[in-house]
């Protein structure tokens, strides 16, 4: 069906069948300047349905701009035929839908991709089987390496995104499957609920749409066994393959990370993201991977990279968490598509871009820089001391170490970070309350003399016990205003049989843990205090350990078990953040 809309001068085409190297045919939407000179395209494609992305990928703007825009759903999705599979299915189908789209009679050949999260993962997914006719990326919010995707950095399983997103997909499909379940119901009217508000701009709707999708995945993240929840009615078969391949460098997921092929991607790429976003190891992971060992100076040059405040997905908010960024926070991203493939695939002179753009907060400015991490960045140790203090003086020799009972039954709550999920808040939020909980324990330094700029990867590295067979330990870096609250920064964890340490555990053996927080860019003002959370749970962010090393998945409620931790910070265990000062 095709329709021609005589203000805008764009042509419309819904529901166009394009065909696969199986037989298969996929679903796609055409928006294009109503015009007889062949013109570049835009690709976007999505597991979320052609109208969603639509509201998102303003594809009548950028054909208003002179390109040709294909929107369509993956296999297995909506409109589309076949059976979906987790990121596997969509390098051949990436690749036969760009080859398509270069060869209508509307287009010249020159084809570009676009969009965010899981749409950013059929980019890079499609570059990776190397189409001809594919000349330039704007990947945003999403993956490097996709076991980080579902387990972190650290290794534990990101519980909010990955059985929240479960939830909501399934929820999704489960119309089109037959699937009667009242629960899945609810997801879905929650997640659209949510989505409503949020194309409105309704900030209190899209809150009360949040909180209400919160409590109906509450009960489902607390489902136990996780792998056998009836919930899935069989078709999580995606959840199956990551609870299946949760080793690292298992070669099921290196084969298609985006990070095996930097080498061969010839490509100039524009990465985006935020410093609260969940997928912020990735986005910086790819820009300095292409940056270091894209086949060609021209490519290695062609990359840029953008970091706001943003959490997953919402460089259009000034709001991230609790804290108004002010205006200047806002990216209009349809502008920069339009600027970045008018350059590449129009010849248009490149947008005058530095390789860095930062959104300093505290500072709440953009800042451009040369590289990532920054040249100048000063590692500097700030050690844990005795009585909850944090500071640049090592420990002394016999501190003695702090003890916190962790039990999976009662987690830590998740408060803000780099949070996924319909329901959930990310972003920065005031961490108070949770410093007064038992198994948290606080370490805080005295308040700047001056103002500290922190911008870049951030670690702790911690000396720690257990007398659980496996277990994990969480960090959360903080900064404190001087009436005390405490606005988080950014956090990580790491679960103790993905830290290349014996196991099971021995029993009071002492062992350095290292823990990636990935990253933050802010001036922290004097008079401000930094403050450090050690604990061993973060829920609905991570799973808790159940502390039985068994199987992932496999546990039972009956099956948690207690833990004993204690965490060490004497000469010998010097356990410390390493921050990442800027000169100023």
């Amino acid at each position: 069906m095709s329709e021609v809309d005589p203000a805008a001068e764009i042509i419309e085409e819904r529901s166009l069948r394009v065909p696969m190297r199986d037989g298969v045919a996929l679903s796609a939407d055409v928006w294009r300047p109503a015009t007889d000179e062949p013109v570049p395209v835009l690709v976007c494609r999505t597991p979320y349905g052609k109208e969603m992305a639509a509201l998102l990928a303003a594809p009548a703007q950028l054909a208003g701009a002179g390109f040709a825009v294909v929107v369509q759903d993956c296999r297995g999705r909506f409109e589309s035929e076949g059976e979906w599979t987790y990121v596997h299915s969509e390098v051949d189908d990436g690749y036969d839908t760009v080859e398509w789209a270069a060869a209508q009679p509307w287009s010249n050949g020159r084809v570009g991709v676009f969009g965010a999260s899981y749409m950013g993962n059929t980019q890079w997914l499609a570059a990776v089987g190397r189409p001809p006719h594919l000349e330039a990326m704007a990947p945003e919010c999403c993956s490097a390496d996709y076991w980080a995707a579902s387990f972190g950095p650290g290794g534990a399983l990101r519980l909010a995104l990955r059985i929240g997103w479960t939830a909501s997909v399934i929820a999704g499909m489960a119309p089109q499957w037959g699937i009667a379940d009242p629960l899945l119901d609810q997801v879905r009217d929650s997640g659209l609920a949510v989505r409503n508000a949020m194309v409105s701009g309704d900030a209190a709707g899209v809150r009360a749409a949040k909180e209400d999708a919160r409590k109906v995945l509450d009960d489902v993240y607390r489902i136990r066994p996780i792998r056998d929840n009836p919930l899935w009615h069989g078709r999580a078969t995606w959840l199956d393959e990551i609870f299946e391949h949760e080793e690292r460098d298992d070669a099921n997921w290196r084969r298609i990370n985006p990070a095996t092929h930097y080498d061969v991607l010839d490509l100039p790429a524009v990465h985006v993201g935020g410093w609260y976003d969940i997928h912020l190891d990735g986005i910086l992971g790819n820009f300095t991977g292409m940056r270091q060992q894209a086949p060609t100076a021209r490519a290695r040059a062609a990359q840029r990279l953008i970091v706001g405040p943003w959490s997953h997905w919402s460089p259009a908010v000034p709001v991230v968490g609790s804290v108004d960024f002010g205006p200047a926070a806002v990216l209009d991203v349809t502008a920069m598509r339009q600027d970045w493939f008018r350059a590449w695939l129009q010849d248009e002179p490149e947008p005058g871009w530095a390789p860095v753009r930062l959104f300093v907060m505290g500072e709440n400015a953009w800042r451009d820089e040369q590289e990532w991490p920054l040249a100048r960045t000063r590692y500097t140790p700030w050690y844990l001391q005795p009585g909850g203090g944090l500071g640049p003086g090592e420990p002394g020799e016999d501190a003695a170490a702090d003890a916190f009972t962790h039990d999976p039954a009662d987690p830590v709550p998740t408060i803000g970070g780099r949070l996924l999920g319909v329901g959930e808040f990310a972003g920065p939020y005031d961490q108070r309350a949770i410093g007064d909980r038992a198994d948290v324990l606080a370490y805080t330094s005295a308040p700047l003399a001056e103002a500290t700029e922190l911008t870049g990867p951030v670690r702790a590295e911690l000396w720690a016990s257990s007398d659980a067979p496996d277990t994990d330990f969480t960090a959360v870096l903080m900064d404190v205003h001087p009436d005390g609250t405490a606005m988080n920064l950014c956090a990580g964890t790491v679960r103790a049989r993905h830290a290349d340490l014996p196991a099971p555990l021995t029993a009071g053996a002492v062992y350095r843990f290292t823990i990636d927080l990935v990253a933050t860019s802010i001036v922290v003002p004097a008079g401000h205090r930094l403050r450090l959370h050690v604990s061993s749970s973060s829920f609905p962010e991570w799973e808790p350990n159940p502390g039985t090393g068994a199987p992932l998945g496999t546990d039972t409620a009956a099956d948690l078990r207690v833990a004993h931790q204690a965490v060490y910070h004497d000469r010998r265990h010097p356990s410390r953040l390493i921050l990442p000062v800027i000169p100023r």
